[in-house]
């Protein structure tokens, strides 16, 4: 079994679709993470590339702490002390401290206008001119400690990356998948290999391991660069511990579960992998039916975004409900705690419920296809 397996890998990886579409992949991972981090809102928000970057840490290091009113005072005190400086129109754009103003300033005046005011007539405003809006009001999620607040932008820039990696991945499992048996059927081998001694069994089950092998390390080698680059650009995984609630830039304030950013991220990727091998069973399955390999990947691409486009004629019961279970529907770290958490959008009454029974799903999903895949090859009739 070893042998066939190593045989399957070997032929999947010397065709000459998975050599293309592996150059084509890297260019486009080169794009996400370049462009997600490097040309990321925040890194290119000075006058000079990175200027905003170092002035966010800078910030992030005097914020970091206990979520309370007189923390959120503190960071906005000195948010409009630097906005109203003499330095004002040479500043770098101060995105951390900007997003949480535009959560509590208030929205019957414009605050950037009266300071601007205040400026041409050499005065200055202060904290205590602002009617702040209160953490309670806002309906924060109250847990028995404390809530946290500390880096989240670019924890934000992550997830964001994370999401559309998740695509990248999810084509290229496509596209390895699509060719494991329609390429065979496309040059008639079908007849020769299922008449070989081990060819409607274990040939079978070594296709579909080695389909599965080479989407995994596609999946685990993509996570572990996307990982090291945010390292990088984060010098390091400052704010991993930092309330999920008080990250301003996804705004899920009333999240109902205690979770910090780090716990998050690992959780979502572990449900990308998840949704990675149901994409396997069902590509597999495509390809067992189909005699080419463009046939294969056409009809595979459009049933993982078919659930997508759906979404817009179903918007309420049980369908709806149903189709949030397709990973293109909830791969977004966005859509992911906001429909997992809500009564209204998934099956179940509880975030931690929804996550495993649709993961459970998932895995059944896949076992399902792979088991009507193996019975279909073997007792596949030869002409």
């Amino acid at each position: 079994m070893r042998t066939l397996v190593k045989y399957e890998i070997e032929k999947i990886i010397q065709s000459k679709s998975f050599i293309g579409g592996m150059l084509v992949s890297l260019v486009v991972l080169a794009g996400i993470l370049f462009i997600g981090f490097y040309y990321s809102q925040l890194h290119i928000s000075g006058e000079k590339i990175g200027d905003g970057t170092e002035l966010y840490h800078e910030v992030v290091k005097e914020s970091t702490g206990e979520f309370t009113d007189q923390k959120v005072k503190d960071i906005l005190s000195v948010y409009i002390d630097r906005y109203q400086s003499k330095e004002s129109d040479n500043k770098t754009f101060d995105l951390f401290s900007w997003q949480i103003g535009d959560t509590f300033f208030p929205k019957d005046i414009d605050i950037y206008l009266t300071m601007n005011e205040a400026i041409a007539q050499n005065n200055k405003m202060t904290i205590d001119e602002i009617n702040l809006k209160a953490i309670e009001d806002l309906g924060f999620t109250a847990f028995d400690a404390p809530l946290t607040i500390g880096s989240y932008v670019t924890w934000y820039d992550l997830y964001k990356v994370n999401d559309q990696l998740f695509i990248l991945i999810s084509i290229i499992t496509i596209l390895i998948c699509s060719i494991v048996f329609s390429s065979d059927a496309s040059r008639n081998l079908n007849q020769l290999l299922l008449s070989t001694k081990f060819g409607r069994n274990q040939l079978t089950v070594s296709k579909i391991i080695a389909a599965t092998c080479i989407s995994t390390f596609v999946f685990l080698f993509i996570q572990i660069v996307s990982v090291v680059c945010f390292y990088v650009y984060n010098s390091g995984f400052g704010g991993w511990d930092i309330s999920i609630q008080t990250n301003f830039s996804l705004k899920l304030f009333t999240f109902p579960v205690e979770f910090n950013q780090l716990q998050v991220f690992l959780l979502v990727v572990a449900f990308h992998f998840v949704s990675m091998l149901s994409i396997v069973g069902i590509t597999l399955f495509v390809s067992s039916i189909t005699r080419s390999p463009f046939s294969s990947l056409v009809i595979s691409l459009g049933l993982f975004f078919l659930p997508k486009a759906l979404t817009e004629f179903f918007k309420r019961g049980i369908i709806y409900k149903l189709l949030n279970l397709f990973p293109i529907n909830n791969y977004s770290i966005y859509n992911f705690l906001s429909l997992l958490s809500s009564k209204r959008d998934f099956l179940l009454n509880s975030f931690i419920q929804n996550v495993v029974f649709t993961m459970i799903v998932l895995l059944i999903a896949k076992v399902v296809l792979d088991i009507m895949v193996y019975w279909r090859m073997k007792n596949n009739q030869i002409a």
